[in-house]
């Protein structure tokens, strides 16, 4: 059994607001709340900006395209309420009209062109969608909500104008409500919208459908997704599913929000709540812990091996989607500067380690607008301090602020710089490595040295079965490793960085320059398979409660094991799911089988297809 994937497996994902991009159509900017001065305010970018004229050289969607880049996520193009005197919903977070395209990103035929132009060059369209409230309409007399005059009809569809689908209990820091105010609460302000009714879960199905219809998206990003009702998920995931499916729509993806940085917290939210995947918080800290020098390799080793407690029949760490910054948390290149103080003139080497950890790992990767050419951040560099104009900004501070690899943008643009930017080439140049070496992407992954500065893995294709070897070194000095990889025997050569590698036997061993990354390709596929099986052990997870079932497996080779359960109510063998990384293990959740005696069984497959079995062993799970 293969592991669990998403229709993104592969994919490179550039996220951008479109407010921000390019303004393509000038006479949309006056649309109330135009203020390109402003942080808070819109500032005229487009979707015909964002677009462009589709062909090559152009700044638009072709200009993603050339930098590797297969999908793009937008933040929500939804009509937004009216502006305050604070600000705008340039973002897309604040929604009133959810059926319609905003006027101020253009028109329902600008929308149409946008995914014409998306189709026409091959890239995935990914839609960030709101589904746990809307913008600020309700208002509170004391405790009482209401829709203050001249507002009932405020909203699109109909359904959002009724007050009792709301919770109507205040602030989710100072909520009085009855139950969770993570879950009750209005988020900043905004109205909370009560997932749990059918009512409201079937009319977010039908909303974000009419979206898949009309873009032909090939997924969902989902805001807030641990604010929403426990079971919401479990009942919207299967109506946009069958939306994409009928539109013949292969591996709709639907990926959620959720703001945790231990995956012994986010890892809930798939196994339980039925998130089909999740942004992978975690490891945006590790990667950036360890690229700024913060932490060292053991650290990251660590958090690979919490990949782990993601694995079931249907789901995988490797589903998770990586990012090194946002519009929320602030940019890469400013996270990495503000971990650890560092020469300044190392900073665009370890942005660049970062990336190559991101984009040489596994996960379904995430890049920034902006991160191409080293935007950095101002002050506390995050939310508005984040969210600078490609096209030449009129924010004071955005003309002046440092760059990473290029000087200040001045009067110009960004895009300009994107040619010569240190960054963009690297990202362009591992995209082209992982389009012409499979086992590079988001592929089977083993740890092979993880000690001081030095962090080193294995990467395999299952249909390639062919070793590479991946370096990443975050010390300002290079650094010597030896490793065991008796996988093949005909030689390495390095396709990324330079390293002369001596291999003798079952060893191999390189120098890794400071601050890089080198990447070591076998010669040959693998033909070095033995495996030596020894038992399963089962133990409990004291961190969840949680079984761990571990395959006592020794092996070079870089391989799966699958683990399958049967228990006294279902005697046929079903799957816990697959793991790649050794040591290879799975959990198994008692509420999954409360008060059952189960029998648990392990299969490796090695990367000649040949397998071996495991000794079964027992588990009781005691009634609850």
């Amino acid at each position: 059994m293969p592991r669990a994937r998403t229709g993104l497996n592969s994919d490179l994902i550039y996220f951008v607001m479109p407010d921000r991009y390019k303004d393509g159509d000038p006479s949309n900017d006056n649309n109330g709340g135009f203020d390109p001065t402003n942080k808070a305010f819109w500032h005229g970018g487009d979707l015909k900006g964002l677009t462009g004229t589709c062909a090559p050289g152009d700044d638009g969607l072709a200009r993603i395209k050339s930098l590797g880049f297969t999908a793009v996520w937008v933040t929500p193009l939804v009509v937004q309420q009216e502006s305050t005197t604070n600000g705008t919903g340039y973002h897309g977070y604040w929604g009133t009209d959810f059926l319609n395209v905003d006027p101020h990103l253009g028109t329902k035929e600008d929308l149409l062109a946008f995914a014409a132009c998306a189709k026409k060059l091959k890239l995935k369209l990914i839609l960030d969608v709101v589904t746990n409230h809307t913008g600020d309409v309700i208002r509170y007399n004391g405790q009482n909500a209401f829709i203050p005059s001249g507002y009932e009809n405020a909203k699109n569809p109909a359904w959002l104008n009724d007050l009792s689908n709301y919770h109507n209990v205040g602030d989710l820091n100072r909520c009085w409500g009855e139950g969770s105010c993570m879950k009750l609460g209005d988020f900043g302000a905004l109205d909370d919208v009560a997932t749990e009714k059918e009512v409201v879960w079937r009319g977010w199905g039908d909303v974000y459908s009419q979206w898949i219809r009309d873009l032909g998206l090939s997924g969902f990003r989902v805001d807030t997704a641990r604010h929403v009702d426990d079971d919401f998920f479990k009942h919207w995931s299967p109506l946009v599913q069958k939306t994409a499916s009928d539109q013949g729509i292969k591996g709709f993806t639907i990926f959620g929000e959720v703001y945790q940085y231990n995956p012994i917290d986010l890892m809930p939210y798939v196994r339980v709540n039925k998130i089909q995947t999740l942004l992978d918080f975690p490891f945006q800290a590790g990667a950036t812990d360890f690229a700024s020098g913060f932490e060292d390799a053991a650290a990251l080793n660590a958090f690979f091996l919490s990949d782990d407690y993601y694995t079931t029949a249907t789901t995988s760490a490797s589903n998770l989607v990586t990012f090194l910054g946002n519009h929320d948390m602030g940019r890469a290149g400013f996270i990495i500067a503000s971990k650890k103080v560092q020469p300044a003139n190392q900073l665009l080497a370890r942005t660049q380690l970062a990336h190559a950890l991101m984009y040489l790992s596994r996960g379904i990767l995430a890049v920034y607008y902006g991160d191409e050419v080293g935007m950095t951040g101002t002050d506390a560099g995050n939310d508005q301090l984040a969210r600078q104009d490609m096209f030449a900004t009129k924010v004071d501070i955005w003309k002046s602020e440092p760059r990473i690899g290029s000087g200040v943008v001045g009067n110009g643009d960004s895009f300009a710089l994107t040619k010569s930017n240190p960054i963009a080439q690297y990202l362009t140049k591992l995209s082209a490595l992982r389009n012409a070496n499979p086992g590079l992407s988001n592929a089977l992954m083993q740890t092979r040295y993880a000690k001081g500065s030095l962090f080193v893995v294995s990467k395999k294709d299952s249909k390639e079965s062919r070793e590479y070897v991946v370096a990443f070194n975050n010390s300002a000095k290079a650094q010597r490793v030896e490793i065991f990889s008796a996988t093949s025997k005909g030689g390495w050569k390095s396709i990324l960085g330079k390293a002369r590698v001596k291999a003798v036997g079952a060893k191999i061993s390189f120098t890794v320059p400071a601050l890089s990354t080198i990447v070591l390709k076998a010669n040959s596929k693998i033909d070095q398979t033995s495996m030596r099986a020894g038992k399963i052990s089962i133990k409990e997870d004291y961190l969840t409660g949680f079984s761990k079932v571990t395959a006592g497996i020794t092996t070079a080779d870089i391989l799966s094991v699958e683990f399958s359960v049967k228990s006294d109510s279902n005697p046929t063998w079903s799957s816990l799911g697959v793991d790649s990384n050794a040591p290879y293990n799975v959990f198994i959740d008692p509420q999954d089988f409360p008060g059952q005696k189960l029998e648990v069984r392990a299969i490796a497959t090695n990367s000649k297809g040949a397998t071996i079995g495991l000794p079964t062993a027992k588990l009781a799970i005691p009634a609850p």
